[in-house]
């Protein structure tokens, strides 16, 4: 019999850099639109993006694991982190951490807007290990900071997709981030309509929320 271990269990194997950009590459759809920014005088972002450009607050801005320099252009001091070392090789403007624990340390207290796009590093965990990254995130954020956070539900765990209300579930979500200190003050959720294909946004995620951190 095969033992089924959990990814967190496989130790981290070390890649010369070209597969390591390969890899960071393919995990990061965000960084494709920075591939053909790059190509074109016109800058190319998401409607997701573009409703995340209208409501941030003017101010220091931080984003972490989603692949954030493609907004670069479009957003006034702006703080890329992320915890690939290989992003540091072609933006070298990149905060590069080893844990979520180090954003605090680095800038506490520090961002009026601090953004979390469908970044996989955050999933496969259930609630309360979801709300565990956002405490994290939170001592970095100034008070009355805008916090938004997209993910897929099809990669949050664990929950059982065909006994569990979806939207019942998102909300519950949503109130318990709200005792870390946060009041919600916008969600979208769109959900697989059932005629077989993947969730309505697997770039950005098809659960959204804009929360503002209160205290």
């Amino acid at each position: 019999m095969k033992i089924i271990r959990h990814y967190s269990e496989n130790k981290i194997k070390n890649h010369d850099k070209k597969t390591a950009y390969l890899r960071y590459r393919t995990s990061k759809i965000k960084h494709q639109l920075w591939l053909k920014t790059r190509k074109s005088n016109k800058v190319y972002i998401t409607p997701y993006d573009a409703y995340i450009l209208q409501k941030i607050q003017v101010g220091r801005t931080g984003i972490f694991g989603s692949a954030g320099y493609y907004l670069e252009d479009c957003i006034k001091d702006l703080t890329v982190i992320e915890q690939d070392t290989i992003v540091k090789d072609f933006y070298p403007k990149a905060i590069i951490v080893k844990t979520r624990e180090e954003i605090g340390k680095l800038y506490p207290q520090y961002f009026n807007n601090f953004i979390v796009i469908n970044n996989r590093s955050d999933l496969w965990v259930d609630t309360n290990g979801l709300c565990e990254h956002i405490k994290n995130y939170k001592k970095s954020m100034a008070e009355d900071c805008l916090f938004f956070y997209s993910l897929r539900d099809t990669q949050f765990t664990p929950w059982n997709r065909l006994k569990i209300n979806h939207y019942e579930m998102f909300v519950t979500v949503a109130k318990k981030i709200e005792k870390l200190g946060f009041k919600c003050l916008n969600s979208q959720m769109d959900f697989a309509s059932g005629d077989g294909n993947e969730n309505p946004d697997t770039t950005n995620g098809n659960i959204k929320y804009l929360f503002k951190c209160i205290k």
